[in-house]
């Protein structure tokens, strides 16, 4: 059954194992061109918080539940009117569990949500039409256009200049909580943009999309990792943003046959061997390859499910990135500790 907003929608299917936090999926930018497939069988069943919210917008597709409910009354947002708002579909009465087998053996991501009129055929042919996810410029259609501030919490630490490929919210609020005075710029700015600002700290972003056809954003990061290791502002990459650094270093990103999205990932810190659980969401990942260790970089983290490399440390001291999310959102926030790291780095 079609619910929320009843209409049609395309896009790549991709599952999530969150048992919660839809309102910060739909409104998550990596999520954009996505038809997000909930593992868990039942949604809808609290309010969600505006506060909680990723973006001023649902950049999610479509939503495949296998048991939407309503839930009790008071204030907050109900999915299905988040949903409806927005003008995308929930559907529901999915098994939601066996689709995402099939998504794991490799099934077709590219789908279409859509009424049955008509019989399968043009439903089948419209999802073979829908433009590929790699394809679409997705970082242009989530980040900020124009450059924006964001005040510390408390006494200013560090300045740290973010360029937005799409940033959560909740990124920006841990970095502030932290001391950090941001200074977000849109997805084009120069090396000399960030130059310009003085910044203690450069974190590159999270963002949607496939990060091999950025050119441009990958030029500009290979700048600014040069200058980091010869004394400039150190830098932290997180998702996407770690991607670009190792796209920038020469290495190989690749699209993974099971994407990681959910709040349930174990990543071990190679170094310590210490465990944390994360929020994940990723479709691509670095490669573990010899140019990793040609460019100067060790892997300092991998994904205890399937060996990815989920994080990276260069041999400068002066470059970090993980592929998770470690301000989590929804998810454990066990991560974090990345976030203390690389201000305490940038503030001594």
């Amino acid at each position: 059954m079609l619910r929320g907003a009843g209409t049609s929608a395309e896009g790549d299917l991709i599952f999530t194992t969150a048992a919660t936090g839809w309102g910060e999926i739909l409104t998550d930018p990596s999520y954009a061109g996505q038809m997000v497939v909930l593992t868990h069988p039942m949604a809808g069943s609290y309010r969600i918080d505006p506060g909680d919210l990723e973006s001023s917008r649902v950049h999610a597709r479509a939503l495949i539940v296998t048991r939407l409910v309503a839930p009790p009354a008071g204030p907050g947002l109900d999915l299905e009117g988040m949903a409806r708002d927005a003008g995308i579909p929930i559907l529901t009465g999915v098994d939601t569990r066996a689709l995402t087998l099939e998504l794991r053996r490799g099934a077709a991501r590219r789908a279409v949500v859509r009424r049955a009129a008509g019989g399968a055929t043009p439903a089948v042919a419209a999802a073979r039409a829908s433009a590929a996810w790699e394809s679409v410029d997705h970082v242009a259609a989530v980040a900020t256009e124009q450059p924006f501030h964001v005040p510390p919490v408390g006494e200013r630490r560090l300045r740290v200049v973010l360029i937005d490929y799409g940033v959560k919210r909740s990124l920006l609020a841990a970095l502030a909580a932290r001391g950090a005075e941001i200074v977000g710029l849109p997805p084009g700015a120069a090396a000399d943009d960030v130059a310009a600002i003085r910044p203690d700290l450069v974190v590159l972003s999270p963002g949607p999309g496939d990060p091999a056809r950025m050119e441009r954003q990958i030029a500009v990061v290979r700048q600014l990792s040069s200058g980091a290791i010869a004394g400039g502002p150190r830098i932290l990459g997180i998702c996407l943003g770690h991607q670009l650094l190792a796209l920038a270093a020469g290495c190989q990103t690749q699209r993974l046959s099971v994407g990681h999205h959910g709040g349930n990932h174990a990543v071990i810190e190679v170094a310590t061997g210490r465990v944390d659980i994360g929020a994940h969401n990723h479709e691509v990942a670095v490669l573990a390859r010899p140019e990793l260790a040609a460019a100067g970089f060790a892997i300092s983290h991998r994904d205890l499910n399937d060996d990815t490399v989920e994080g990276l440390v260069h041999r400068s001291g002066r470059i970090a990135s993980v592929q998770f999310h470690p301000e989590g959102a929804p998810g454990p926030t066990d991560g974090a500790r990345v976030l203390d790291a690389a201000i305490q780095a940038a503030t001594r």
